[in-house]
């Protein structure tokens, strides 16, 4: 005769497939708490620019307005957030240094490797004179990740 499933069996048939797909998730986790899902972020942007120049900032998320920001040199803007269950959290900053040089660039996103950088946590990215760093955490060292662009962007 075949064997029925009993619903004891079957629980435990969708507890091992609820695991088999969290898996990456639960191996990250092991090493830092918590998927990212479930994980505070905190975006940095930092003003490296040399000079005593101010780095004009403006950042923006698919649900957020950041506002404009002015910043200082040494000095950074930082926001958090929980990252959308569905991984669909995107953030995006436009900057200027010297009123004639402009980058435009994604600062989250779902990426594996972004978390990696940013430590399943802080992803801190700096704009420098040359162009736009993000800090590998793991490695401790900054990562070059675009160019500045000439002119101003407009809207």
């Amino acid at each position: 005769s075949l064997h029925t499933m009993s619903s004891y069996d079957c629980l435990v048939l969708l507890l091992v497939l609820a695991l088999a797909t969290l898996h990456p998730y639960l191996v990250a986790a092991d090493q830092v708490g918590l998927p990212p899902e479930f994980t505070r972020w905190h975006v940095y942007v930092v003003n490296g620019l040399s000079n005593n120049r101010t780095l004009f900032l403006h950042c923006k998320s698919k649900d957020d307005d950041l506002g404009i920001q002015n910043l200082s040199p040494g000095t950074s803007f930082t926001w958090s957030f929980r990252q959308n269950f569905f991984g669909r959290t995107l953030s995006w900053c436009y900057m200027s240094k010297d009123g004639n040089a402009h980058a435009a660039f994604k600062v989250f996103w779902q990426d594996a490797l972004l978390f990696h950088k940013c430590l399943w946590k802080n992803c801190i990215w700096t704009a420098k004179d040359d162009g736009i760093y993000i800090k590998d955490l793991p490695r401790d060292s900054d990562e070059y990740r675009g160019q500045w662009q000439p002119g101003l962007l407009q809207d």
